[in-house]
């Protein structure tokens, strides 16, 4: 599955349509061992240059996790929330079939975790309420969430882009670390998107690196008052 990303579209397309049958037609015991393998492995072919690659690797997506057994579920648990980023990602997605199943497949993230919130914000396609329930769930994923959102800057496709842009916005003042190195590496990704053909996310660009270095001028600041109060001890004996 992992050579799916470098094969032929129309290969590709067979082998994810052989398993979408596959998983249909085997009851959930059988099913089960197959998913809980492939599932975080065919998570790189949500942004296939092909539509169609896109569209059928989420709709498999979907099948794997409904075809986990409920004493497997805990197995499962880590590759459906690293999809969990991807599909809020593909929700924007320039197809609108693929859009579609993204917010299908995010719907059944929710019901297999269990976040009625996110359930509910799925269900609507509220990308803004999506955002904030990834980034208020578990503050201790939003660092993760951070680097996962990176090569979505270079996506082929402007909406996408956009949707990282702002996303990465909104996560880098949800993070619990903001250090410079890390403000720094976020900034240096997005400044080629200054000069991106599209308006649209040379604004986003802009404003979000605006944002992320005021963000670091008052990171700095309450390091230097904090190495004052530290010295302050030493400077009065």
């Amino acid at each position: 599955m992992e050579t799916l990303r470098f094969a032929s579209t129309p290969i590709t397309l067979k082998v994810l349509n052989i398993f979408r049958n596959v998983m249909r037609n085997l009851g959930k015991r059988q099913a089960s061992p197959i998913a809980l393998q492939l599932a975080e492995k065919i998570l790189p072919l949500f942004n296939h240059v092909s539509s169609e690659v896109r569209e059928g690797s989420i709709s498999l997506f979907k099948d794997m996790m409904e075809a986990v057994v409920w004493c497997k579920k805990g197995n499962m648990k880590k590759a459906v929330r690293r999809g969990l980023l991807p599909l809020l990602f593909q929700m924007s997605d320039e197809t609108p079939s693929v859009a579609q199943a993204s917010g299908e497949a995010l719907v059944a993230c929710a019901k297999f975790l269990k976040w009625k919130e996110l359930k509910h914000q799925a269900r609507e396609e509220n990308t803004v309420g999506i955002r904030m329930c990834l980034l208020q769930q578990d503050r201790r994923r939003v660092e993760g969430y951070l680097w996962q959102s990176l090569p979505y800057l270079k996506d082929s496709q402007a909406s996408l882009r956009c949707e990282a842009v702002t996303f990465l916005g909104l996560a880098v003042q949800h993070s619990r670390e903001q250090s410079e190195e890390m403000l720094n590496e976020i900034c240096n990704a997005l400044q080629p998107l200054e000069d991106d053909a599209h308006p649209a996310v040379r604004s986003l660009a802009a404003g979000t690196i605006q944002m992320l270095r005021h963000e670091r001028q008052q990171a700095a600041s309450a390091r230097s008052r904090l190495a004052a109060l530290c010295c302050w001890p030493c400077i009065a004996i």
